[in-house]
């Protein structure tokens, strides 16, 4: 019975194997080939979770389209801190802009920032731009 499993798997393995090896190889295109989309835009169309710096802090900000209208929503929080702020903006191309409330009727600050290299990076500030803090942040990062 042994030798027939192994009979069975070996084939499966083979072909791991191969894959791999061709997924290694300059050129060598499988189904593991991940297309990059070719802006913001594109990315934003689903659901995204970023991770990255706003000044000191480091934070996970969520988007997701809006439900029946143009734009953006999400939230962001602070690791370490209990409450999340809530984000409303719009994506053209590369470049976004984003106002933030917490408590879902008043505007506490801004974000403006764009995409380059896989990077969303700019400036986040308060609504009478007396603060500012840089932010960078990055899609699945740790």
């Amino acid at each position: 019975m042994r030798g027939g499993v192994l009979k069975l798997l070996l084939p499966l393995f083979l072909l791991i194997f191969a894959a791999q090896a061709d997924a290694q190889q300059p050129g060598g295109a499988t189904a593991a080939t991940v297309a990059v989309p070719g802006s913001l835009q594109d990315i934003v169309r689903k659901p995204l979770v970023l991770r990255g710096t706003l000044g000191g802090d480091k934070i996970q900000l969520s988007l997701r389209p809006k439900v029946d209208e143009d734009g953006l929503e999400g939230q962001y929080f602070v690791f370490g801190q209990g409450s999340q702020i809530l984000l409303a903006g719009e994506v053209d191309q590369n470049d976004l802009v984003m106002e933030e409330s917490h408590n879902g009727k008043d505007v506490s600050g801004q974000w403006e920032g764009s995409f380059k290299n896989g990077v969303l990076s700019g400036t986040w500030s308060t609504l009478d731009g007396s603060v500012t803090k840089p932010f960078s942040l990055k899609a699945g990062a740790q």
